[in-house]
């Protein structure tokens, strides 16, 4: 680990997966996974966009920024967005 890393976090136990349930019949909620498929809206849009999906996306996410923005009425430069929480929290701590 990095030299950086507070000592309490090198005395942390990693995440270890729970068991999954290998039942007919429930619906498995423990690992955020959605048992019901996308909405057609969704199927149809991934379909559009096909020839794009061989591409690398736009490092900033500047598109997705100005949307998020203009939602929530902020400047796109206080929008932050990444690809998982992994990447999200490796820009925390790399700064």
């Amino acid at each position: 680990m990095s030299r950086f890393w507070s000592p309490v976090v090198h005395s942390l136990t990693p995440y270890v997966p729970g068991e999954q349930p290998r039942m007919d019949g429930i619906v498995k909620l423990n690992t955020n996974e959605n048992p019901y498929p996308p909405s057609p809206r969704v199927a149809e849009a991934i379909a559009r966009e096909l020839d794009t999906l061989r591409l690398y996306p736009d490092p900033t996410g500047a598109d997705l920024r100005a949307a998020i923005a203009e939602t929530f009425g902020v400047a796109a430069d206080e929008v932050f967005v990444g690809n998982g929480s992994d990447e999200v929290l490796a820009h925390v701590f790399q700064g």
